[in-house]
């Protein structure tokens, strides 16, 4: 390797470029997210609140972790099935306000916030808070990528100093979402920072229900996914209306011969017991033989089996989801 070479890779790997997001479409989430945060702490909170988007950027995380001020309330959030980790920035005049109103503070009042070190009882009282906020976040995510996407994040833990948090190496590219937050009639400010490496957010990504690598590769799995449903839902299902079982051995069923009776005990007419046909050969009812119209028929004495429909629910339900998902997409 020559000098120009060995100069051109240390520039790459030393510069400050970052990637794209994994997920297309991150303002719109973000968006979203201040909308569902709303939503969630106004019971929370106990008053109204107005919460926007300040900035939805890609940064590295050193440079970000730089920029965090001493002291902080910095909560490490745990996301599951990832090795990396999410955190939360809350401003000294955030938690000052949701710590004064999570304690009977007056809404109608705006005090002046005071910087202070961060105790154990502020930890306690903004645990919700950041709770409400984790939840409002993976909502927005299932507004975006459907709603198969499953809740992987909680807190961990808090700390005051940036040199105590790692939840990712320095040089990894991070989605930054900087949100403003008005609360109660005196509108109190604060403001926080979302940090999540795009690795976090690229896991939700593979875990979308239908997602794939390509945009037509995910239109081409819904449609087949769309009528593999339909298929399932005009299959035909053969019942069988069976009068009695009897057990014979091997010796008795070699000796029967035609004109032999089997006997049937009197309660097989009232009790048949209807029968899908396949391997499973499950019970699906219970019903008892009769006349219609100059033929025998089945009248059914119990319900249908709960569990089983339950099973044929659950089935037209996605179907119903894939195709309401397919006409939002048709029209975005």
């Amino acid at each position: 390797m020559d000098l120009a070479e060995d100069s051109a890779i240390r520039r790459k790997v030393a510069g400050n470029r970052v990637g794209r997001a994994p997920i297309p479409g991150i303002e719109e989430i973000g968006e979203n997210f201040a909308t569902l945060l709303d939503e969630r702490l106004r019971g929370l909170m106990r008053t109204l609140t107005s919460t926007i988007v300040i900035d939805c950027e890609v940064k590295k995380l050193s440079s970000v972790l730089e920029e965090i001020p001493v002291p902080a309330m910095i909560a490490v959030v745990d996301v599951r099935g990832s090795q990396n980790s999410a955190l939360m920035n809350i401003g000294m005049d955030l938690l000052f306000n949701v710590v004064d109103l999570r304690m009977g503070g007056d809404p109608a009042a705006a005090p002046g916030a005071i910087t202070r070190s961060v105790t154990s009882i502020d930890c306690a009282l903004c645990e919700d808070f950041i709770r409400v906020v984790l939840e409002a976040f993976e909502a927005s995510l299932r507004v975006h990528l459907g709603p198969g996407i499953r809740s992987a994040m909680k807190l961990d833990h808090f700390e005051q100093h940036v040199t105590m948090v790692r939840i990712a190496p320095d040089h990894s590219d991070v989605l930054v979402l900087k949100l403003s937050l008005d609360m109660g009639e005196a509108a109190r400010s604060g403001e926080f920072d979302f940090v999540l490496p795009l690795a976090v957010l690229d896991s939700y990504r593979a875990a979308a229900p239908g997602t794939s690598q390509s945009g037509g590769g995910r239109v081409r799995s819904d449609i087949w996914s769309r009528h593999m449903a339909k298929a399932a839902n005009d299959a035909p299902v053969r019942l069988r209306a069976v009068l009695h079982r009897q057990k014979l051995n091997v010796a008795q069923l070699q000796a029967l011969e035609v004109g032999d009776l089997l006997p049937l005990p009197q309660e097989a007419r009232e009790a048949a017991e209807l029968v899908i046909e396949g391997p499973s050969g499950g019970s699906f009812a219970v019903g008892r033989i009769g006349a219609m119209d100059g033929g025998k028929a089945v009248k059914l004495t119990e319900p249908p089996d709960r569990t089983l429909l339950a099973g044929l629910k659950r089935m037209l339900a996605a179907k119903d989801v894939k195709e309401k998902d397919a006409a939002k997409d048709a029209k975005g």
